[in-house]
């Protein structure tokens, strides 16, 4: 699960760099090309905004088993 966990973050961890050169990719444009880029931002950012948020609950899920099973050893 720890694997899993790690794996997922790191899907995070490209999902933000993608998002991030999107945002910074905006600030190198001019004139009206950067209405249209600020257009193609939008359609980008929310499924991969969307994406994350599903790995950060599939993460939050990985951990709640994680504390499960490590109550059940206490026990």
């Amino acid at each position: 699960m720890i694997d899993d966990i790690k794996s997922k973050n790191s899907e995070n961890m490209a999902l933000i760099t993608m998002v991030l050169d999107e945002v910074l990719g905006i600030y190198q444009t001019e004139g009206s090309t950067r209405l249209y880029e600020v257009e193609r931002l939008e359609r980008a950012l929310v499924p991969a905004l969307y994406m994350l948020d599903e790995r950060v609950q599939d993460i939050n899920e990985l951990v709640d088993l994680i504390l499960e099973k490590e109550a059940k050893g206490d026990s």
